[in-house]
């Protein structure tokens, strides 16, 4: 990585911008989700953030991984199995923190398609199948963190299981910027908030 830095902390850069929408988009999503379920909405919005705090700490242990590939080819020779080392670990602890962060991402992922669904803010079909797909993503990287698949990559088995609700995710956003939110049923839910504060 040492050679090519630049690229890698640019690239690692602009995947920081991540770090804004990860937790801005529940909030956003707060008021108009908690006239539905006040409970999985802040849930939610929880779960949002702790992905925001493991995304983080991803990065930063990928930009650390920049360091100890300066000094294993500045030192190398007798240090060099000492880098290798040193990388190995940090590469393992990047691993399972992004493991624990699929878990969190699908965890909040359920929440707030638990509510999509029973509101009808969107169509139901966009609901269910968010909801499946992260069910499916949550199992598949449970399965894949006990070596449950040995015959196929990590990578190759990340991207069987996270397709689903990556497409999902992506028409969902389609959805919201074309169509929006339902507006009768934002407006039922405002209703009832009404009646409840009343």
């Amino acid at each position: 990585a040492y050679p090519n830095r630049i690229i890698v902390i640019i690239g690692i850069l602009l995947e920081f911008t991540c770090v804004l929408a990860i937790p801005l988009i529940p909030v956003f999503l707060f008021p108009i989700l908690k006239k539905h379920n006040e409970a999985l909405a802040l849930g939610y919005v929880g779960f949002r953030f702790l992905e925001a705090v493991l995304f983080i700490v991803i990065e930063i242990n990928k930009l650390s991984l920049i360091n100890v590939s300066q000094d294993y080819l500045n030192k190398g020779g007798m240090d060099a199995s000492y880098f290798q080392n040193i990388g190995s670990s940090i590469q393992s602890v990047n691993n399972w923190a992004f493991s624990i962060y699929v878990l969190v991402f699908t965890a909040g992922a359920l929440m707030l398609y638990s509510v999509l669904y029973k509101s009808k803010l969107i169509p139901r079909f966009i609901s269910a199948w968010g909801f499946i797909a992260a069910a499916v993503l949550l199992t598949g990287s449970v399965l894949i963190m006990v070596d449950m698949f040995t015959e196929i990559s990590e990578l190759g088995l990340n991207l069987i299981f996270a397709t689903p609700i990556a497409v999902n995710e992506m028409v969902l956003a389609i959805w919201l910027i074309v169509k929006g939110f339902n507006s009768s049923t934002i407006a039922s839910g405002a209703a009832k908030t009404d009646i409840n504060e009343v």
